[in-house]
């Protein structure tokens, strides 16, 4: 019987998982299951799993074949997430090169995957802040925290988009805790639930102002992705992501390809849950003159409202998180088609 040789099986398992698949799951009917980070745990664990099947033995042109096929589907599942997790990507592209050129390790492979899920809100498992020490802040936390740096923006817009629904702000309230002198904040993160991190209150004004506790979870986040706020922002599917853990589902629709008639169907499927608060959203954009929303990217806006009947939708931006803005859903729609500023989302469970 002939075989094929090991690059024609490979180049057979790209052709079946390439197919282009939709960003948008959060509209469309026909896209993924799961999407956001529930596809990237479990395009993950089957990488895992597949590696683990080929320990010990010989490197059969059927199991190259699956591992192959695992690892593209784990690229595209974090593609189709807003990509913003560069070491795991090339973990599964260096995978696949193994394969092909015989330098291959199950082992080598398993622990640099491993490695790198650390940082990126994988397997993070139950979050409990129960434990936190301090004190709970008496005061609703996120709703007026403005921008200090130039890399606030993300934080600060997932956490007024929390701020704005029961299930955000009931979250928000447990992940920060404050020492009994108030010098510190105490953050437990639900996408990070097995560490704490500790902010002085007297470097608080680099993260945000106006509200402490909600600067200090801006700061927290910094501190889990060992970034600093002067030096750019952080990535926003991995923020909502570690705010919301195993407590809402993260989804993204990205604009680049949408037109302005896929763009509103999606502010209208998601009009309700925005406005009766199961649903937290920003969206990306510009800011012009007046703060208020431009065609462009860069900047991060929490949404609080999509009123489907007036055809409005209502924002904030985080330069000054006080002052709403509004602007008509199709203006908005026929804006941000063809540009990178995606809207992303989470639903709480």
């Amino acid at each position: 019987m002939l075989r094929k040789p090991l690059c024609a099986v490979l180049a057979c398992a790209f052709a079946l998982v390439a197919s282009p698949v939709s960003t948008d799951a959060a509209v469309e009917p026909h896209a993924p299951a799961l999407t956001g980070l529930r596809a990237i745990e479990s395009t993950y664990h089957q990488l895992i799993v597949e590696l683990e099947h080929s320990r010990g033995g010989p490197l059969d042109t059927m199991t190259a074949s699956r591992i192959a096929s695992a690892a593209r589907l784990f690229q595209d599942a974090m593609e189709r997430d807003g990509g913003a997790r560069d070491d795991l990507k090339t973990d599964a592209h260096n995978i696949v090169a193994s394969l092909s050129d015989g330098s291959f390790s199950a082992e080598g492979s398993i622990r640099a995957l491993q490695r790198d899920a650390k940082g990126s809100v994988i397997d993070a498992g139950d979050w409990d802040a129960g434990a936190l020490a301090g004190s709970p802040v008496p005061l609703p936390i996120g709703t007026h925290l403005d921008q200090s740096s130039e890399g606030d923006c993300v934080g600060i817009s997932v956490i007024k988009a929390f701020s704005n629904t029961t299930r955000g702000a009931a979250i928000l309230k447990r992940v920060v805790t404050q020492s009994a002198d108030g010098s510190v904040y105490h953050v437990s993160l639900p996408g990070a639930p097995a560490n704490v991190f500790h902010v002085r209150a007297n470097e608080l004004d680099q993260y945000g102002k106006h509200d402490p506790a909600a600067a200090a979870i801006v700061g927290a986040m910094f501190l889990y992705f060992h970034k600093d706020p002067r030096n750019g922002a952080l990535p926003t599917n991995k923020v909502m992501e570690l705010m919301a853990g195993q407590l809402g589902d993260h989804a993204r629709f990205t604009d680049h390809d949408s037109s302005p008639e896929r763009i509103t169907r999606f502010l209208m499927t998601h009009a309700e849950g925005v406005s009766s608060g199961r649903v937290a959203m920003v969206f990306g954009g510009k800011p012009g003159r007046n703060g208020e929303w431009t065609r462009g990217d860069g900047h991060a806006f929490a949404m609080i409202k999509i009123d489907s009947a007036t055809g409005m939708v209502t924002y904030t931006n985080p330069w000054n998180e006080e002052t709403t803005r509004t602007i008509a859903i199709a203006d908005l729609a026929q804006q941000a088609a063809g540009t990178p500023a995606d809207f992303e989302l989470v639903t709480f469970r």
